[in-house]
Parts: structure tokens; C-alpha cells; sequence
């Protein structure tokens, strides 16, 4: 079985299996094959330690790099990817609060 761990909120193919890597705890047993979109050292780890096949992908697709220009869904893995923890329902308007001043 092949799983993909990402913390998008859209835009799933109806043909793979995804879990959010926000609430990775453990591998899940009979996985052969990972694919890991946006930096999540604990699970592909933990992966790597069974010997299954890991690929990771960068996260958000989006050519933006101003997260204050970006999409909700690329706003959320950018703040994911930062290690910056926000409630996932929120709306654009409050997690844009979240992003440290340069």
C-alpha cells in the first residue's frame, strides 16, 4: 500500500491514500511505499527504519514565495513547513497574523 503524508487541504486524487503528518505517531502497518510532501523528518524516519520506499515531493506547487500573497492552502503549508503551529479551520485572515515580520 502506498500512502502520501501531506497537510493540504484540497485538491486530493480520489486514488491515493493521504495522511496529515501534523498527527503522525507511528508507521502504519502493510505500507510499501511513502511519498512525503513538505519537510517532516519524524516520518520519513520512521519509514526509512522499516525499509520502506520514501520519496519526498517540496511543498506548495505555487511559484509564490511571499507568503502573504499566497493561497490558504499554500499559506498553511508554509506556515507547516516553518514549524509554525496554527488551528487548521482557521480562516486566511488569522493565520496571516502568524507570519514572523522579516
Amino acid at each position: 500500500m502506498e500512502l502520501t503524508y501531506s497537510a493540504q487541504t484540497t485538491d486530493f486524487d480520489p486514488d491515493k491514500r493521504y495522511r496529515n503528518p501534523q498527527y503522525f505517531d507511528r508507521p502504519e502497518a502493510g505500507v510499501t511505499k511513502i511519498v512525503v510532501v513538505g519537510q517532516w523528518p519524524n516520518v520519513v524516519d520512521a519509514y526509512k527504519a522499516l525499509d520502506v520506499e520514501v520519496d519526498i515531493v517540496e511543498a506548495g506547487a505555487s511559484s509564490e514565495t511571499d507568503p502573504t500573497k499566497m493561497g490558504v492552502a499554500d499559506l498553511r503549508d508554509w506556515l507547516t513547513a516553518q514549524g509554525i503551529e496554527f488551528d487548521p479551520k482557521a480562516p486566511k485572515v488569522e493565520i496571516v497574523k502568524l507570519i514572523p515580520a522579516s
